[in-house]
């Protein structure tokens, strides 16, 4: 396979570097990235990226096949893949995967009718880790007297703050809000008998539990399968529904719904274009920015938003399932 190098966060204002684009001779559809970091995602790029530049950090590969590409993201991703490349990072100071290391990393190659069972698994996984974006908002300009009015940094944030009046408050669908105590003090860094995973925002971003402690922690607030979780910090909500129990990091607020059917489609607003809209007019803080509670029990709720029939999003790590998919079917 040949290799160049690619792949940053899209609409990023902070890199200063040599970039490529996606399309027009550059970056193709089955292209793969990989990041510096043996910690991070690999991504499949494909035609929704039409136009996105990358930076040299990361290295990007062009499998010989399509097939080979899902392949490739998945085995890439997989824990065993991920543990992989930790080894090919070990020694290093800075904790980063040479691109010459990573290219002489062996691959496990299935039978071609092995893969194609599997690519349609494998494609609706990758499936979900595409989010779609609200669109760039376009200039405006507004008067006010802010020594009068408290509400400005609403102001500045959008050109249309009546969204914050569009919907029911999400108080109206809980019974309780709960959030823990920090637990630092108590906890393992390793999975012990009779000990939960500590849930934090990086947990519901998909990334694979770090910590694990006792729930009988003083202070600690036990989450039960069906609770919504929100990040309290961070730009966006990573809003999931628990299905499994666990111990809240005080960084998530834990939601306990008076209907439990409803939480799916509340977790699918949070997270959708118009529900990050709203997120980012609530955001403080310039450096960490996060919500508070009264934000989080303010926050509309639009009624047609519950018609969404779908089932909760697998809270399970991406890692985790695509080791299931690819060692165990």
């Amino acid at each position: 396979m040949a290799a160049s190098t690619g792949a940053i966060r899209r609409r990023s204002t902070k890199y200063q570097g040599s970039v490529f684009a996606v399309g027009l001779h550059g970056l193709r559809s089955g292209d793969v990235l990989v990041p510096p970091s043996a910690s991070g995602p690999a991504l499949l790029i494909d035609d929704r990226l039409n136009g996105a530049l990358f930076s040299s950090r990361f290295t990007a590969l062009r499998p010989l096949t399509p097939v080979d590409s899902l392949w490739i993201w998945a085995v890439l991703n997989s824990q065993s893949g991920c543990a992989r490349r930790a080894l090919l990072a070990a020694g290093s100071t800075t904790g980063a995967v040479k691109t010459t290391d990573l290219l002489d990393m062996t691959l496990p190659v299935p039978p071609l009718a092995h893969a194609q069972n599997l690519r349609q698994a494998l494609a609706q996984i990758e499936e979900r880790t595409h989010q779609a974006e609200a669109p760039a908002e376009s200039t405006w300009w507004a008067t006010a007297d802010l020594r009068v009015r408290n509400d400005w940094a609403i102001t500045l944030a959008t050109p249309h703050p009546d969204l914050l009046n569009d919907g029911e408050p999400l108080s109206s669908f809980i019974r309780e809000l709960a959030r823990s105590r920090s637990t630092r003090k108590a906890e393992a860094p390793e999975e012990v008998p009779g000990t939960l995973p500590v849930v934090d925002v990086s947990s519901l971003a998909g990334k694979p539990p770090r910590r694990w402690v006792e729930p009988e922690t003083s202070g600690a607030t036990v989450i039960a399968p069906g609770d919504l979780l929100i990040a309290g910090l961070g730009d966006y909500s990573y809003a999931t529904v628990a299905q499994r129990p666990g111990v809240a990091d005080p960084h998530v607020f834990v939601l306990r719904l008076l209907d439990q059917a409803q939480g799916p489609a509340l977790a699918h607003y949070l997270n959708g274009r118009e529900g990050q809209a709203t997120r980012r007019i609530l955001l403080r803080g310039s450096t960490v920015p996060s919500v508070t509670r009264a934000d989080i029990e303010s926050f509309p709720i639009p009624r047609e938003a519950l018609d969404y029939d779908g089932d909760a999003e697998p809270d399970v790590p991406l890692a985790q399932q695509l080791e299931q998919v690819l060692w165990t079917s």
